[in-house]
């Protein structure tokens, strides 16, 4: 199979890539999409088969500690018609932040695909950010090559 990565839809809020014949991408779902933009957003993302990123939804699917959310029920809505799930088990929050003096903590980063496949090595680390990044491999039945991970330590930079 080819192994040419080709940019397929690159926006403000999404980039689109296809490798090995599968579409992969990378998303920001701003703030300010609410009620009809979300969803019409959300329908723009169809043609992918795995889409990562700072999704901002609240839903007790994927996270238990907090309540849902317009977004987060649109979202899962959505994800049920399309056939996506959600990568790896729960393992806590994606997202923290103090504010006013208290740990805000949220899982609304995720990882989510459809499709057959084995998804392996779902996990996430916090960097110097407010966001975890998230890692993962997942097999569509094809030769898993393996890559190498590293965990940059920036304050060695």
């Amino acid at each position: 199979m080819d192994r040419v990565v080709k940019v397929i839809r690159e926006d403000k809020r999404l980039a689109l890539v296809e490798v090995w014949g599968h579409k992969l991408g990378g998303i920001y779902a701003d703030g300010k999409l609410s009620g009809g933009k979300c969803r019409e957003w959300l329908e723009s993302l169809n043609e992918a088969d795995c889409l990562m990123g700072d999704w901002n939804p609240h839903n007790q699917a994927w996270d238990p500690l907090n309540e849902d959310d317009t977004r987060g029920k649109e979202m899962e809505e959505w994800m049920v018609e399309k056939g996506f799930e959600i990568g790896g088990e729960y393992n806590g929050p994606t997202w923290e932040r103090i504010v006013n003096g208290r740990k805000q903590q949220s899982r609304i980063d995720l990882f989510i695909s459809r499709g057959p496949k084995n998804w392996q090595k779902v996990k996430s680390d916090k960097f110097l950010s407010d966001h975890w990044s998230i890692m993962a491999e997942i097999d569509w039945n094809g030769k898993l090559e393996e890559v190498p991970w590293e965990k940059i330590d920036w304050d060695i930079l």
